[in-house]
């Protein structure tokens, strides 16, 4: 006999999506709560362990062995402060929505590569983008966006001059983005993990970073109710590709 299960009303179904909504939300708090107990704790006891060899010698400051544990010290309490920013605003974007509206994208990516200007300058890279559309969105979450992309290609160029191309095209009711670079590309089995809050591949000597802003980048798409993907190969540079609301 077979069973035939009855559709869901449609106070049924806001009901499930709130439901998986909370769902979604507690395993990331419980991610949060795990990342805190772990990575946020390194960086606080190598700044304890500095100030306690300090407070045993007060004399080690003026010496080298001194010198180079307040230079250790404050490296690790930028870094803490670094890391307890990023996970601050991965969870506003998570709990607190804003309104959107009309933004040029030209605009933004201005206004992006502003905040780069002397690392794109130092690097030498080439930044270039096509004719960009409006989009409905929050200037400064999309700002972030495209700065933390733009950030992501100059960390990860290769010896070869960097280039970046930004472009975009119609889809249905969205614009999809790319933002494409020559840089040293990943292979595919890592594309999903460099989107995990605080995930790395690389260690800090070969590339420094925190493993914060392609996870920001993924949780602002999703809060304009699009995705992000990448696209790479090892060697062969990395495409990030995006969706943002059209303005109709």
């Amino acid at each position: 006999m077979q069973t035939v299960t009855a559709p869901l009303l449609p106070h049924q179904q806001e009901e499930e999506v709130s439901t998986n909504a909370l769902e979604k939300l507690r395993e990331e708090l419980e991610l949060v709560g795990y990342l805190t107990s772990h990575d946020l704790q390194a960086p606080l006891r190598i700044i304890q362990s500095c100030c306690q060899t300090l407070n045993k010698h007060p004399a080690l400051a003026s010496d080298a062995a001194g010198r180079d544990a307040v230079q250790t010290l404050n490296q690790e309490a930028a870094r803490l402060k670094t890391l307890m920013q990023g996970l601050l605003d991965y969870i506003r974007l998570e709990t607190f929505p804003t309104a959107h509206t009309p933004l040029d994208c030209n605009e933004i990516v201005a206004a992006a590569m502003a905040t780069l200007e002397n690392d794109i300058k130092m690097s030498g890279a080439t930044v270039d983008c096509d004719p960009l559309p409006q989009v409905l969105g929050h200037h400064g979450r999309l700002t972030r966006l495209f700065a933390h992309l733009l950030d992501n290609a100059l960390k990860f160029r290769s010896r070869q001059p960097l280039k970046v191309h930004i472009s975009a095209q119609r889809a249905e009711d969205r614009w999809e983005f790319c933002v494409e670079d020559n840089g040293i590309g990943i292979d595919e089995e890592y594309q999903d993990i460099i989107f995990r809050l605080f995930q790395r591949l690389h260690t800090d000597e070969a590339y420094p970073g925190h493993g914060i802003g392609l996870a920001l980048s993924r949780k602002i798409v999703e809060a304009h109710g699009g995705k992000l993907r990448m696209k790479s190969m090892p060697g062969k540079g990395s495409r990030f590709i995006f969706t943002l609301p059209a303005v109709t």
